[in-house]
């Protein structure tokens, strides 16, 4: 945890990690006092008693995980005489303090904003997709779609230096990486995945924005992994790792939203979920999918 008073345009600012393992909670506060300062010191004086809190406004985004942030509206109680956070000390005095939790991930994001049901929900072809450029401008649309990896770009930037507290980009600073978000100079980085690849179904094809967890996934290492390859075994072995993950067909969970460039609105679609093909279960929503149309 870390206080910083110096942030940009004079605000207060107070950095959580939410159950040791969750995202970070930011409590910004426009006039240096209240959520950032006082509660922010106040949370920080008795941490260790793992109090519960509730918070309501908060601002959501999904930059390489779920990030929560106040705004000017928020209020916040710290251990409040109610029900559910009484049952909820009492799970994590018991045994939740002692449970592995897995982080919040975009994904989850995808699960609020547009339903993240399961691969065979919300199904569209590319075609759907790349033929209405406006498709994603006034907000986030989600579908699932069928498709093979048809290229992954060598020569693209594939990863960057990430921050091991908060998954950030970090700048070489000295011997170290420098961490803008957590503010601190570190010894070690973790690389993770940032790129695109191309890929096709029946109707088109398109590139795809692809982060680290899913990356991972596709190209069956990580990017650390990845990298010792290509810097120990040569430029062969790494070339043939990327081309093993192409022609392979996948199930995916994306996003389609609208990014501007030079003035100019592009449509960008991103990978939010991705699972391989189980043909069995392909082979009985393909069925379904016929028997509706010979209903009618």
């Amino acid at each position: 945890m870390s206080t910083n008073p110096d942030e940009p345009k004079s605000r207060a600012r107070t950095d959580f990690l939410l159950n040791n393992e969750l995202e970070v909670q930011k409590f910004w506060d426009e006039n240096k006092n209240d959520l950032a300062t006082r509660t922010g010191q106040e949370l920080l004086d008795m941490v260790d008693s793992s109090p519960i809190v509730v918070i309501k406004s908060l601002k959501v985004s999904d930059f390489h995980g779920v990030y929560l942030s106040t705004i000017g509206r928020s209020t916040l109680e710290i251990n409040p005489d109610l029900p559910k956070a009484k049952n909820l000390m009492s799970w994590y005095d018991s045994e939740g303090k002692d449970t592995s939790l897995a982080p919040i991930s975009a994904e989850a994001g995808a699960t609020r904003a547009g339903g993240f049901k399961s691969m065979y929900s919300d199904r569209v072809f590319l075609s759907h997709i790349t033929s209405d450029p406006a498709m994603g401008q006034e907000k986030p649309v989600f579908f699932s779609m069928y498709a093979i990896i048809s290229h992954i770009k060598l020569d693209q930037n594939m990863w960057y230096r990430a921050c091991t507290t908060c998954n950030k980009v970090t700048e070489v600073f000295g011997s170290g990486y420098w961490c803008e978000g957590c503010q601190k100079n570190d010894y070690e980085c973790s690389l993770r995945y940032i790129m695109v690849i191309k890929v096709f179904d029946p109707t088109g094809e398109a590139w795809v924005s692809v982060f680290n967890e899913h990356a991972e996934k596709i190209i069956g290492c990580s990017a650390d992994e990845l990298d010792r390859i290509r810097k120990e075994e040569g430029d062969d072995n790494y070339i043939l790792k990327l081309k093993e993950a192409t022609w392979v067909p996948h199930l995916f969970r994306i996003s389609v939203t609208q990014d501007e460039y030079m003035n100019e609105k592009r449509q960008r679609i991103t990978v939010r979920g991705e699972a391989p093909v189980d043909f069995a279960a392909e082979s009985k929503y393909l069925l379904e999918e016929i028997a509706k149309l010979t209903a009618y």
